[in-house]
């Protein structure tokens, strides 16, 4: 399971401030701490709603921040393309992953030149288009079918497409999480990897950590491959490690019975 680190996200109030006062070690501690938990890769949103000139500013600021880490990989997370080709080109480390792009039709025209730029990347896809989140899976599995043709003729690898079914909240219909997994389970026929924000399914609800875990439990056992999820909460560590010995990803249980000799959970 890869692990993308959702912590650093300037739409989350702590965080839009620390950008905005240049908060340089309350963002490294934010940093520190996912990298401790097992992020693979850290996802950066700069986005504050004060312009492009100014996320540029603050994405390449929070860039050279992971960087004081090593050569962590980073997933580059915006609206904006002219962002995103801008980070591209300073981020150093080869395992670059660009969240994201989606089934509208001037925005693929937009991002296919960059992708051909920097063919190292890995892309997120997320099943909407200009009609927005398709209600029925089907539909959804037809624009991850649409995009991974689109990404293979200019030569991205199906091992470096994760395609997001974008899971939307319960609390807004309870049919949300079984459309997602429906849309996961026939997009994984489909040769390429999967992801979601997985948090945004109990968006509404009390007790959120609890839902969060055992809808990623049930995320992994339908093939998810990655989760843009929050590392440091103890809860999402235990579900992929359970999740992971239950569906045989745990050769010999070797890694359940290291997390429960470390005291993990």
């Amino acid at each position: 399971m890869l692990i993308i680190g959702e912590r650093i996200n300037g739409t989350r109030k702590n965080i839009k401030e620390a950008i905005e006062r240049r908060d340089r070690e309350f963002i490294r501690k934010e940093i520190k701490k996912q990298i401790e938990f097992g992020a693979d890769y850290i996802d950066l949103n700069a986005g504050i709603g004060k312009g492009r000139e100014r996320e540029i500013e603050d994405i390449k600021w929070l860039i050279e921040i992971v960087y004081e880490f090593g050569d962590i990989p980073i997933c580059i997370d915006s609206s904006d393309i002219e962002v995103i080709e801008f980070a591209l080109s300073i981020i150093k480390n080869s395992k670059k992953m660009i969240n994201s792009i989606n089934g509208e039709k001037l925005k693929i025209e937009r991002f296919l030149p960059i992708i051909e730029k920097y063919p190292e990347s890995k892309i997120i896809c997320l099943t909407m288009d200009e009609n927005g989140i398709p209600p029925d899976y089907k539909k959804r599995v037809e624009i991850a079918e649409n995009l991974i043709k689109i990404l293979n003729k200019i030569g991205v690898k199906n091992e470096d497409i994760f395609v997001d079914c974008l899971v939307e909240p319960i609390s807004v219909n309870t049919k949300n999480g079984l459309i997602f997994l429906n849309a996961l389970k026939e997009v994984k026929k489909l040769n390429v990897k999967t992801t979601c924000g997985i948090s945004n399914v109990s968006f509404g609800l009390p007790n959120r950590k609890i839902v969060n875990k055992y809808f990623l439990s049930l995320c992994i056992y339908e093939g998810l491959d990655s989760a843009i999820v929050d590392p440091t909460i103890s809860e999402i560590r235990e579900a992929i490690c359970v999740s992971q010995l239950l569906t045989d990803k745990d050769e010999f249980c070797i890694n359940y019975i290291k997390n429960v000799r470390d005291g993990n959970f």
